[in-house]
C-alpha cells in the first residue's frame, strides 16, 4: 500500500493505472502513521464502469472515481471540493469559478502571462481542495485536476472566490452571501448522507463568513487579470 499526503490528509491507495499513479506521485510520502482516508477502488470496479461508460478508458474511470470517494471522505475531515481554478500569488489562493466552458482556466493562465508562471501557480485547476483550519479557509492542491494535469501540492489561505463569466467589457463586484450560497452550491457536489450534508454546509457557512465572494464579467485579456488581482488583494479576510 502506497501512501499520499493530499490536503493535510494521510491518504492510502494504490493506483491501478499509469494515469492516477502520475497525478499522485508529487503527493507521495512515507509514514508510519494510521492513514485518515482510505481508497478502495478496484481494477474489478474500473473495468465495470468503464463498460457503463465506453466513451471512457479503464485508468480514466479509475481517476475519475478515486477523486469522487476522496472527496466523499474529505468532507469528514474538514474538507470539500470548489469546482474551480485555484492560483496562487504572493501566498494567497485566488479560485474563479464557472461553469464548465465559460474560461476560468483561461482566465488563471491570463493571471501567468501577466504575473509569470514563477509568481502566479496553479495550485489546481478543477478541484482544488478548501479546508477549514484553524478557523482559516485554505485551499490545497489536489491530484484530482480535471482534464489537466495542473496542480502543485501545496496550499495557501483563500483570499477571495470570484464566479466569473464573459462580456464585452472587463467588471468585477462583490456579492452579498444571499446571492453566493446558491453560486457555490452548484459549484460543488452534494453528498447523500444527511450528516455528510451537514458538515458541508458548516464549511461552506465558514467560508461564506470569512471570504469575499465576486462576480466578474470580463474578456480574455491580462487587463482582465490585473482587474481581478488587484479588487480581490485589497479585501483582508
Amino acid at each position: 500500500m502506497a501512501y499520499y499526503k493530499i490536503a493535510d490528509c494521510i491518504t492510502s491507495y494504490t493506483p491501478i493505472y499509469p494515469l492516477l499513479e502520475k497525478q499522485m506521485a508529487a503527493y507521495r510520502i512515507e509514514t508510519s502513521k494510521k492513514p485518515d482516508i482510505t481508497l478502495s477502488i478496484t481494477r474489478a470496479f474500473c473495468e465495470q464502469k468503464q463498460r457503463e461508460n465506453p466513451h471512457l478508458t479503464a485508468e480514466q474511470c479509475e481517476y475519475i472515481f478515486a477523486g469522487s470517494e476522496f472527496y466523499k471522505k474529505l468532507i469528514l475531515h474538514g474538507g470539500f471540493f470548489l469546482h474551480a481554478s485555484a492560483v496562487e500569488v504572493d501566498q494567497r489562493a485566488y479560485l474563479f469559478s464557472a461553469r464548465s466552458g465559460t474560461g476560468k482556466s483561461t482566465h488563471t493562465k491570463l493571471w501567468q502571462k501577466y504575473f509569470g508562471a514563477d509568481r502566479a501557480l496553479i495550485i489546481n485547476d478543477d478541484k482544488p481542495a478548501i479546508k477549514i483550519e484553524d478557523h482559516r479557509c485554505m485551499v490545497y492542491g489536489t491530484p484530482f485536476s480535471g482534464k489537466t494535469d495542473e496542480n502543485l501540492n501545496r496550499c495557501a489561505p483563500l483570499q477571495g472566490i470570484c464566479m466569473i463569466e464573459r462580456g464585452k467589457e472587463n467588471k468585477i463586484w462583490r456579492i452579498e452571501v444571499g446571492e453566493a450560497i446558491p453560486l457555490l452550491f452548484q459549484q460543488t457536489l452534494l453528498p447523500k448522507n444527511q450528516s455528510v450534508i451537514d458538515k458541508l454546509f458548516s464549511m461552506i457557512d465558514t467560508v461564506l463568513r470569512q471570504v469575499p465572494i465576486y462576480r466578474m464579467q470580463c474578456t480574455i485579456s491580462e487587463e482582465a487579470a490585473m482587474l481581478a488581482y488587484e479588487t480581490m488583494r485589497g479585501e483582508e479576510q
